[in-house]
């Protein structure tokens, strides 16, 4: 299933995720960590084919709002782009975000993609 993100916010909304990979980081959890996308106003984004039922994402804009769950898994990210592993630690400028769970269903279901939409 492809995952999507749908900016209906006012302003630039910067997004990461966090998906099942067990070639990527095993060894560290098996969830990778990747961030970010850029969308505008109005804009979509895929990013992800995934084959697991959930997803992680987090997501903020530069007025200080943002999606995702402080009850979710905590996460490391960086403020520039980045591609790592949920248990592989972090140093520098790295921060810790709330993640919220994506069910974006199992098996897939035509048009095969799940929209995430950010919404104010």
């Amino acid at each position: 299933m492809w995952l999507a993100f749908h900016n209906n916010y006012g302003q630039i909304v910067s997004v990461a995720i966090m998906d099942y990979d067990t070639d990527a980081c095993a060894g560290y959890g098996d969830w990778a960590t990747h961030g970010w996308w850029n969308l505008n106003p109005g804009d979509s984004q895929t990013v992800l084919w995934t084959t697991n039922q959930y997803v992680y994402f987090y997501a903020e804009a530069g007025d200080g709002a943002w999606w995702g769950d402080s009850n979710g898994p905590t996460v490391y990210v960086h403020p520039e782009r980045f591609d790592s592993c949920y248990n592989i630690g972090a140093t520098g400028d790295w921060v810790t975000v709330g993640m919220a769970q994506v069910d974006v269903g199992w098996p897939p279901v035509r048009p095969f993609t799940h929209t995430v939409n950010l919404n104010p």
